[in-house]
């Protein structure tokens, strides 16, 4: 009866959900965060780096229009990143910085480092200039 007893216990154990692997609270939180700013199911990745020091998100721009001039799509993306990387910063006191990557349909609009120090970095797809 014994050899059961255990053989159970152990089935139990391994496909209990505290024995499942751990998620990344601070990167799940983040993308709930940066969803509130960019719209629900924009938010493509997140990941925390840097044990949880540092983000990195890619999500799919609700702001582009391919009609809208370059200049007009830069202010956008620029005003995309920065509610989002605030909306996460305020809450997440120790994240430090976010790398992230802006799409459209697959296209890569930008991507770039915002962080709590520095000046935000974002390099644009060629069309959309610097």
């Amino acid at each position: 009866m014994r050899p059961i007893f255990l053989a159970v216990c152990l089935v139990l154990t391994a496909t209990s959900p505290l024995s499942a692997a751990p998620t990344d609270e601070t990167a799940d939180i983040a993308k709930n965060l940066a969803e509130n700013i960019l719209g629900r199911g924009q938010v493509r990745s997140s990941r925390s780096t840097n044990g949880g020091r540092g983000l990195v998100m890619a999500w799919e721009s609700p702001t582009y229009r391919s009609h809208h001039a370059a200049a007009h799509t830069r202010e956008l993306l620029e005003a995309e990143v920065g509610l989002a990387w605030g909306a996460i910063w305020r809450v997440l006191h120790r994240v430090e910085a976010l790398e992230f990557e802006i799409t459209s349909g697959g296209r890569r609009l930008c991507s770039g480092t915002a962080t709590r120090t520095r000046p935000l970095v974002i390099v644009y797809a060629r069309d959309l200039g610097n």
